[in-house]
């Protein structure tokens, strides 16, 4: 998890010639994420991912790759930690649950297939048996 200092000391790189989200906006964003991370709201990284800042060019603004990655980033760690808080309990039946599209290699020297089923019919009779 992003730690509250992290936050609040975080800087950006300041643009003036190209689009750049408003300075005052993303800071004060930014207070507010901590403010509500000491609250433990678990729509905080929904909200992060949902928010949006005006655009400002030829004043100051925050270069908005850098503020959308650091975002993107508080985001993920809340995210992370909202799981986390769930319980081991949900995080184990998840592992227990097998992906059906997983490929999974057979162990050395494992072999998942009999000779017996690949040998071929003896006669015409045994042919006549197989469903195919």
């Amino acid at each position: 998890m992003i730690s509250a200092d992290a936050i609040t000391s975080r800087t950006f790189t300041t643009v003036r010639f190209k689009e750049g989200y408003s300075a005052r906006e993303v800071d004060d964003f930014l207070d507010e994420i901590v403010d509500r991370m000491t609250t433990g709201d678990h729509s905080l990284a929904r909200r992060i991912k949902e928010k949006t800042f005006s655009n400002v060019r030829f004043r100051g603004g925050y270069d908005i790759d850098e503020v959308d990655d650091f975002l993107d980033e508080v985001a993920r760690g809340l995210e992370g930690d909202a799981g986390a808080s769930t319980g081991a309990s949900t995080a184990s039946a998840t592992a227990a649950i097998p992906d059906p599209h997983e490929t999974v290699a057979p162990e050395p020297g494992t072999s998942y297939t009999s000779d017996a089923n690949l040998a071929a019919p003896s006669s015409d009779s045994d042919a006549a048996q197989l469903p195919w």
